[in-house]
């Protein structure tokens, strides 16, 4: 997908419930996250997001299934118009049609279909309204039941889902991908009865002119949509792996010099290793030398026929104490599934890593 693409669309969101574990954490956690981030900052930005909602234009060609926006997702990566038969079947193998719809103070959400990885649950939601004329967004949002009952808070981080306005139909439906990412414990693919749960709805008016400040006032709904959905469990995919590679990590500082904000990068390189790679997604292990400070940019997939895939990390930390770096088993997911028998290498910025047939 092109990265022009995935800077207007890309929203990472994060739930009412997860805000309130991060504020619910014991007072020396609470400290940390202060230094690194501080809470109200971690809120408002969640919120801030929350509130940037939809208002596309209609359009032809809009995906309304799962397996129809995977094959938009093959093309824009570079696969042709047509997907191949074994890469179709990949995807048909893993999309599970939903079909629930559920109406309250006039706003019909409908979940349409869902597709487990390891590390993500993407879903496939329709939204329809005479009130969603203009931007707005759910007050709250949950995912419960099956896998997310092992979740495990490990430590002050804060994930949540990154969202993509898909567009809009000619009878008002507004279409929404939403990429549930993966907490500490949790596998999708073990399946289970679940529950998606929104809660209250912010109409923001109009968005902004450009260059001019948007409205401050905001208009809430009220109404509960709950939609329930079997998981159904999804046998461990094969996998492929490298043992170790050295991969590059940044840290980017700003500081004011003279009235100016400067910004200054800093390069250090990490030996991952236990590299595994999937049909959706990914880990490796961060060694604990590698400040957190210092990011390490998601791997980017190549395929055969000059294919690339692009993958997001599965959650995200909001602080750590520097004095107890330890190594940490990184996760993530790829844009959209892939047929592991056609995948040539992993790439971490310019570090291309050939890959093996796992032997675990």
């Amino acid at each position: 997908m092109k990265a022009s693409y995935r800077e207007m669309f890309d929203e990472v969101r994060a739930s009412k419930r997860l805000n309130e574990e991060v504020l619910n954490m014991t007072k020396q956690e609470r400290t940390q996250v202060v230094k690194k981030v501080s809470v109200s900052f971690i809120i408002a930005a969640a919120l801030a997001v929350l509130l940037a909602g939809t208002a596309l234009a209609a359009a032809i060609g809009i995906p309304q299934t799962l397996q129809e926006w995977f094959g938009q997702q093959w093309t824009e990566a570079g696969g042709g118009e047509e997907m191949p038969k074994d890469q179709a079947e990949v995807i048909k193998s893993l999309v599970q049609p939903v079909g629930n719809t559920v109406m309250d103070n006039d706003i019909t959400v409908t979940l349409d279909s869902v597709t487990p990885g390891e590390n993500v649950l993407w879903l496939m939601l329709k939204f329809k309204g005479e009130k969603l004329v203009d931007r707005w967004a759910f007050g709250d949002f949950d995912l419960v039941g099956g896998p997310m009952e092992k979740e495990v808070m490990d430590g002050p981080t804060l994930h949540g889902m990154l969202a993509k306005d898909v567009g809009v139909l000619e009878d008002g439906t507004q279409i929404q991908l939403w990429m549930w990412q993966a907490p500490s414990g949790v596998n999708f693919l073990e399946g289970g009865e679940m529950e998606l749960r929104l809660d209250g709805i912010v109409l923001l008016g109009k968005a902004p002119e450009p260059g001019k400040e948007g409205s401050k006032h905001f208009e809430e709904l009220e109404g509960t949509w709950t939609l329930p959905f079997t998981l159904k469990p999804v046998e461990n995919q094969s996998a492929l792996a490298a043992k170790n590679a050295r991969v590059s990590g940044t840290h980017t500082e700003s500081k004011e010099i003279a009235g100016n904000t400067v910004t200054t990068e800093s390069k250090k390189t990490f030996t991952i290793r236990d590299i595994q790679v999937t049909s959706t997604g990914y880990s490796f292990i961060r060694p604990k030398d590698a400040a957190v400070e210092f990011r390490i940019d998601a791997p980017v997939l190549q395929l055969a026929g000059n294919v690339t895939v692009n993958g997001y990390y599965s959650g995200s930390i909001v602080a750590a104490d520097p004095t107890e770096q330890k190594e940490k088993n990184v996760h993530g997911y790829w844009e959209f599934p892939v047929d592991i028998a056609k995948v040539e290498s992993i790439r971490f910025g310019d570090v291309v890593i050939p890959l093996e047939q796992s032997k675990t």
